[in-house]
């Protein structure tokens, strides 16, 4: 249920910009918002990982993985986009 209600949110938002049906002048408050609310998920993440303990005694062992993983994923990231920039780029 809630990720249905997370996908319906993101769709309804999306929807709802493609069919202008806020006001132009809204945009920059609509960022501020987004932007805070990352801000605020972001925080409420820290203290929810800040406070399991369990977490806190597996870190020594996961930290490497974890390293391993995200730069596997921040690599592979920019090397699919390098790549789809490379195939949508128009001949000269």
């Amino acid at each position: 249920m809630d990720v249905a209600l997370l996908i319906g949110a993101l769709i309804l938002g999306f929807v709802m910009a493609r069919l202008n049906v806020l006001p132009t002048t809204w945009s920059k408050g609509v960022r501020v918002i987004g932007l805070l609310s990352l801000l605020v998920l972001l925080f409420a993440m820290g203290l929810s990982l800040g406070t399991n303990s369990d977490l806190m005694t597996a870190l020594p062992t996961l930290g490497f993985k974890a390293l391993i993983l995200s730069v596997g994923t921040v690599f592979g990231s920019v090397f699919l986009v390098w790549l789809v920039t490379l195939v949508r780029r128009p001949a000269k």
